[in-house]
């Protein structure tokens, strides 16, 4: 009798476990979701927020809600919990490989939103190790090397294997800026810190040989270690390979060219340059200013026509050929000072037409290596 009464207990019990289950089972947080998604679809972010965070306490298995909430509070500003949002999803053991991949770059987008950069290169490599052949999160961490400088990360990087190597360009820019670091670093002399930063250059331009930060970085070591015939070698291919940054190294070329005592070369290759491009204003006033020097005047006139006819937007040439048409001391101070007040040093991208007020290497914007010219 009492294991009957058990048995009885035991099956009324799993009727009624069955039939509140079946009406929880029919709570669903899919209508809130659909409203949230058609309220992103018209912008309507505050009610985006309230319907996902319905669906979500209505069902807890709803990721792809999670996701999209966390988003709407990184995009109002709210970084904290976004965070927090996203974070919570990363220990779930029921995550699919393409649940989990987007949880990550969801914090990814919310780590770089506070610049913490270290962070979320962290959580790229966690997609790497999900997915080894993603090619997205490989580009990203290779970016935000470069923005912290982390030179030696990048060349590993783009060495290690497993994705297309980078351009010959880009690979040389770090191999020569892993260079320059090392040599900013205090020491003394020919040390192996020097060797090593020495044979890097070398290598950069091995790997591709008119790459200008390899070119200029190893010319500025040869120069300062009075290799002055190897300096002259490295600022003059910089001139005939990269003329549109010929404004980085003609002090240095001029200063170079003139303790070797072979100063006369210096006319015939700024003429070589400008004639190729009379907008390069750079070598085109440099080369002017060579023929003031000489006091052939008509020829300086000549190259600031030339400069005024091709970039008829540049105020320099037009004042420098009013300065040499007068005489009076005053009156050409005076003019000094109206040309420093109208111009100011710009750079701009040849590519993309970013422009700043501090030379790059490296583009910002389009992150194309040495396109940053002198704009007048």
């Amino acid at each position: 009798m009492t294991v009957l009464i058990i048995i009885v207990v035991a099956l009324i019990a799993l009727v009624l476990f069955l039939y509140f289950y079946k009406r929880r089972s029919r709570v669903s947080g899919i209508p809130a979701y659909v409203e949230a998604m058609v309220a992103l679809l018209e912008n309507n972010d505050a009610l985006a927020t309230k319907k996902f965070k319905e669906a979500v306490h209505i069902d807890s298995d709803l990721v792809d809600a999670y996701i999209r909430l966390g988003d709407l509070y990184r995009k109002k500003g709210d970084i904290d919990r976004a965070i927090q949002i996203h974070q919570s999803l990363t220990v779930r053991p029921t995550l699919s490989k393409t649940e989990e991949k987007r949880v990550y770059y969801a914090l990814v987008k919310d780590l770089l939103e506070t610049s913490r950069h270290n962070k979320a290169i962290s959580f790229l490599k966690e997609i790497l190790k999900i997915d080894k052949k993603d090619k997205h999160a490989h580009e990203i961490i290779l970016k935000l090397y470069e923005d912290l400088g982390n030179y030696g990360d990048c060349i590993a990087l783009c060495e290690g294997g497993g994705f297309p190597r980078c351009s010959n360009e880009r690979l040389a820019f770090y191999y020569a800026s892993y260079a320059r670091q090392m040599l900013e670093k205090p020491g003394d002399g020919e040390s192996d810190q020097d060797k090593q930063s020495l044979a890097l250059l070398k290598k950069a331009l091995k790997i591709a040989p008119n790459s200008l930060p390899a070119l200029y970085y190893l010319a500025r070591y040869h120069e300062k270690n009075e290799d002055l015939k190897k300096a002259k070698e490295h600022y003059e291919k910089i001139i005939t390979h990269h003329p549109n940054c010929a404004f980085l190294v003609i002090p240095h070329l001029e200063k170079v060219l003139f303790e070797l005592d072979c100063f006369d070369e210096i006319i015939p290759l700024y003429e070589e340059v400008f004639n190729k491009d009379h907008k390069n204003s750079s070598v085109g006033v440099a080369l002017a200013n060579l023929y003031v020097k000489k006091n052939d005047l008509a020829a300086a006139k000549e190259i600031y026509h030339t400069l005024a006819d091709a970039d008829p937007e540049n105020v320099t040439p037009r004042l420098q050929i009013l300065k040499l048409a007068v005489s009076d001391k005053s009156l050409k101070e005076q003019l000094t000072e109206i040309e420093k007040t109208l111009t100011r040093t710009l750079y701009k991208c040849t590519h993309c037409g970013r422009s700043s007020e501090t030379f790059q290497m490296v583009c910002p914007q389009c992150r194309n290596i040495g396109t940053y010219s002198l704009h007048a």
